[in-house]
């Protein structure tokens, strides 16, 4: 299921769901929607969790080798983005003027973007 949004005649979407493309290519990937200050955020968050899972990672469980706990620390870094990125994406979209055709799916947690149309009523 993709939400898609309009905006000067042009077409985008998001896709719902997880998303490889972000997983692997996180950054580059927001820098190819046109999102930069998305990217931006992506790469330092990517850093930051890199670390404190990493470091996590070592004092919990003491592994023998330090390149498990690296191996560790970026799948899931790269996993919270994968799986977080296209929710993040949708209201990026939608705060710079794009507007959504379609409500956002319930499992999102988002509240709806899209005001309800007004009921015909008649006042008197």
């Amino acid at each position: 299921m993709n939400i898609h949004f309009h905006k000067n005649n042009q077409t985008r979407f998001v896709k719902h769901g997880f998303s490889w493309q972000l997983f692997f290519f996180g950054p580059i990937a927001f820098l190819m929607r046109g999102q930069w200050p998305l990217a931006l955020l992506c790469a330092v968050f990517l850093y930051v969790t890199f670390f404190v899972v990493g470091f996590a990672i070592l004092l919990v469980l003491d592994p023998a080798e330090d390149w498990v706990a690296q191996t560790w620390a970026i799948l899931i870094a790269c996993g919270l983005v994968g799986h977080f990125g296209n929710r993040i994406s949708a209201r990026s979209y939608v705060k710079n003027g794009w507007m959504p055709v379609d409500t956002f799916p319930a499992d999102w947690n988002i509240p709806q973007l899209i005001a309800p149309k007004p009921a015909d009523t008649k006042l008197g």
